[in-house]
């Protein structure tokens, strides 16, 4: 179990970690087992890029490429686009989609239990698979990370089929001229090609990162069982002098592979507990110390007699792309002094590191003590800030009890200002351009204190590191014209909410911090440059100033948030804004209209309901409400032997007074009321949504409930149920649920509240009378004429039949009654057909025959 809880550790943390955080996230399990389990190669892979072990998660599973595949394969029987964001566009079309969308079928259960991966959420194994499996993203273009020219040596250009995107970006900094944005026009036309979705293109980096870690692991060894062959292979790096190439008897170490010139042994591959136990040897913490651990490890890797006949001093600049990278041998040493370059930095593998430990231990210096270079650490550790940190003063972050820091430099050295918490507040108020906490006082535009530097050291970004308490949280702020500080994404103010919210601006900031976004807020386009803070309104020119700022925490925040148990991983969804995420209560956090989870809930609305303006669609974060679903859940799944339990998204209907007490404490029909007890004395609720907005009340705005509803087995109900029958006559086994009939259920009643978690709250509102029977851009409304002179018309009975007819054609109510008032309308157009649906007045359900033309939902 424990291999299982890692790799969806590392899964949820975007595939890969550093071996310190995950031991320390870990909490008290011993080290030496986690070490054990790091070494099952078929699931990880550990290394050390620039001087930070981590290791990555890998899988042999592969989505399966046929259509109409009869299930003998090997593969995973899911659509990609499904996949990647949970809903797949083409399922709403009439073709359908061609694969699975069912990520629990019999088969698909029975392929995740082979590779034990049954405990991963969608999310979780997309990240494994993107990179794991090479057919789901485009691979980057080897000739374009090579040659001169904007194009490097591709001959295809920006018709290249492959990723323009400069592979040393993928594990550091790079200033190099070639491109560093997953969104630019090629690389985003390849992804998107692809089928990956824009919420996945900003984070896509760390898979990326993440596939060529793997590619040169699986290089260096034997690609079935992925095992490291002869000492420093791994990386086929440092090749040693191969000689001054006259003495062909000593060809040097190459790779110390099978002792070919020296009669030396082959260096030892270092297991991951050599890692732990010896990783503070070879901290490295700058490019210059990089560089000379590189040459120190070339050295000590290399015949030491060579190296020393050369005489000659290394010199001039490494080549702009190097072997490595290039993945032509790695870095080839001094290959008979031809060019005297040092190797560019590159990611070693374990076996590269250990060995070099070995050489350098046995040589004259490894004897001396090296002096460590002094690194200016401007990141805080939040395993200090949790409680403790194993490395102390070796961590090559800042250690300090608050996630943030301001400090002032004075004398060439930075020290910590007083009123840290002071200033930090006055800080995350985006109206402050100052703070007067402090004499003289802090501007944050020019981040000086009179004349003096000053700086704020903070956490990792929570994007980065979204399941990890103490990561500094960022929000995105613009200033109307009354100098009103509204959150992007708000309806603060009266303002149209934008689909733009902070979490996607941040993802956009983060990939580049020069960019131009453009988004829409309402009728209005605007365009946001990151380098300028400005907003631009593209139709007016009105400009506005733009502010980027962390959400506030106190010394008392962080003291509670310290002390609280280690939260499970998997309470909350991953897609929920953790800005929003309480202990107590709720949240209710609006959708964007341009996302899949929007269109996703839209798309199951309008499938029964047409001719209704949706006003919003609201997700409800309970975190209490849902850990306790998640735990019913668990409880079904060990009564059903393990099998998955059926869970549905299902709707309700009720009044807005009801809607508060719902999200607040869950459905229960002795508090809301019952609607019936055809089906048992429970909770009620309707594949379809036409039938459950027969329950909303007779208000303007109608509210529906969308929830997670776990049926598990189901019967057919009964008036007499108080609880699901039992399957055997006994007081143990029972069904879970009912249903008004078991062959094709469309209504469900569910009697313990545990098995339902309300998940989302729509809000909608009946259309014009003419445009919920016309629809909405299909048929075009008949011509008006001159009313004729009102008629009386005795005033019908209750749900009594009143007809419609215009001069050509008729219209005739199917199931319920339509009133008109008392004048009558006449149209000269010709006949009308209408579609299906079911539409409303005031408080009268409306339902309209078939038609040859559609209805269409409209969004307010």
């Amino acid at each position: 179990m424990m291999e299982a809880d890692i790799l969806k550790l590392i899964c949820s943390c975007q595939g890969a970690m550093d071996t310190q955080d995950l031991l320390c996230n870990l909490g008290s399990v011993d080290s030496t087992s986690v070490s054990e389990i790091i070494c099952n190669q078929e699931k990880f892979v550990t290394c050390v890029p620039y001087g930070q072990p981590k290791v990555v998660a890998r899988t042999r599973l592969r989505l399966c490429r046929l259509k109409d595949c009869p299930g003998q394969c090997r593969g995973l029987h899911l659509c990609k686009n499904f996949l990647f964001s949970g809903s797949c566009r083409y399922s709403q079309q009439r073709r359908g989609c061609n694969f699975s969308h069912d990520l629990h079928s019999a088969h698909n259960e029975r392929i995740l239990r082979e590779h034990e991966l049954e405990s991963l959420n969608r999310t979780e194994l997309c990240t494994l698979l993107m990179q794991s499996d090479d057919g789901l993203l485009p691979p980057i273009c080897y000739d374009y990370n090579n040659g001169d020219g904007e194009f490097g040596r591709c001959q295809e250009g920006i018709v290249c089929k492959r990723l323009h995107i400069c592979e040393r970006y993928l594990n550091r900094e790079c200033n190099c001229t070639r491109n560093h944005d997953f969104s630019a026009p090629q690389t985003l036309k390849n992804l998107q090609g692809r089928g990956v979705p824009d919420n996945l293109i900003y984070s896509i980096k760390s898979a990326y990162a993440n596939k060529l870690a793997l590619k040169y692991a699986d290089r260096g060894g034997d690609k079935s069982n992925f095992e490291q062959r002869g000492g420093n292979r791994g990386h086929r790096g440092n090749r040693g002098n191969r000689g001054n190439r006259g003495n062909r008897g000593n060809r040097g170490n190459r790779g110390s592979t099978g002792n070919q010139g020296n009669g030396q042994p082959m260096q030892r591959a270092a297991s991951t507990s050599d890692i732990l136990a010896g990783i503070n040897a070879f901290y490295v913490h700058d490019d210059n110390a990089l560089n000379s651990s590189n040459s120190d490890i070339s050295s000590a890797a290399n015949d030491p007699d060579a190296s020393s006949d050369d005489g000659h001093k290394q010199t001039g600049n490494p080549p702009k792309t190097s072997t490595a990278v290039r993945g032509r041998g790695g870095i080839h040493g001094n290959r008979g002094n031809r060019g005297n370059y040092q190797p560019l930095d590159r990611t070693h593998s374990t076996n590269d590191l250990f060995a070099a430990v070995n050489d350098d231990a046995n040589s004259e210096d490894g004897r001396r003590e090296r002096k460590r270079p002094v690194r200016d650490k401007t990141e805080i550790c939040m395993y200090f800030i949790k409680g403790h940190c194993k490395h102390e003063d070796r961590c090559y972050k800042h250690h300090d009890k608050m996630p943030y820091r301001w400090q002032i430099r004075e004398n060439d050295e930075w020290t910590a200002m007083p009123s840290n918490e002071m200033i930090e507040k006055d800080y995350c108020d985006p109206k402050n351009t100052y703070s007067s906490s402090s004499s003289p006082a802090v501007h944050f535009d020019t981040m000086t204190c009179g004349t003096n530097k000053v700086r704020r050291l903070s956490t990792i970004n929570s994007l980065l590191e979204p399941d990890f308490i103490h990561t500094t949280e960022w929000a995105w702020y613009w200033e109307d014209e009354f100098g009103k500080w509204t959150m992007y994404a708000s309806m603060d103010g009266g303002h149209k909410q934008a689909d733009m919210d902070s979490s996607k601006l941040e993802q956009m900031f983060m990939a580049n911090n020069k960019d131009e976004v453009e988004f829409t807020a309402g009728s209005q386009s605007y365009s946001l440059s990151f380098q300028d803070m400005i907003q631009t309104n593209k139709r007016y020119g009105t400009k506005r100033v733009v502010r980027r700022r962390p959400r506030f925490f106190s010394a008392e925040d962080v003291q509670a948030r310290r002390v609280r148990p280690r939260a499970n991983l998997a309470a909350v969804p991953d897609h929920w804004d953790k800005t929003q995420v309480t202990q107590t209560g709720y949240k209710r956090v609006p959708l964007l209209r341009t996302t899949d989870e929007f269109k996703e809930i839209e798309a199951l609305f309008c499938k029964t309901m047409k001719g209704f303006d949706i006003i919003k669609i609201e997700r409800i974060q309970n975190k209490a409400l849902w850990e306790v679903f998640q735990w019913q859940k668990t409880q079904m799944r060990t009564k059903h032997s393990g099998r998955m339990v059926t869970e549905k998204k299902l709707f309700h209907g009720t009044d807005s007074k009801y809607v508060d007490v719902i999200c607040h404490t869950n459905f229960d029909w002795r508090i809301c009321g019952t609607h019936g007890t055809a089906y048992g004395k429970g909770s009620y609720f309707a594949r379809d949504a036409k039938y459950s907005h027969n329950y909303t009340g007779d208000s303007d705005v109608r509210s529906m409930f969308i929830s997670r509803i776990l049926v598990g087995n189901y019967t057919k109900g009964s008036s007499s149920y108080v609880r699901p029958p039992s399957k055997d006559g006994g007081d143990i086994n029972f069904f879970d649920s009912c249903v008004d009939d078991v062959m094709d259920p469309s209504i469900y009643v569910v009697f313990e509240k545990l098995q339902i978690y309300p998940e989302y709250l729509l809000e909608y509102k009946t259309t014009h009378l003419f445009d919920g029977l016309f629809g909405v851009a299909s048929v075009p409304a008949p011509k008006p004429v001159p009313a004729p002179k009102p008629v009386t018309v005795p005033k019908p009975a209750p749900y009594s039949t009143s007809s419609y007819q215009p001069s050509t054609s008729s219209y005739q109510p199917s199931t319920s009654s339509y009133q008109p008032s008392t004048s009558s309308y006449q149209s000269n157009t010709s006949s009308v057909n209408f579609s299906s649906s079911s539409t409303s007045t005031k408080s009268t359900p409306y339902s309209s025959s078939s038609s040859s033309k559609g209805d269409s939902c409209v969004i307010a």
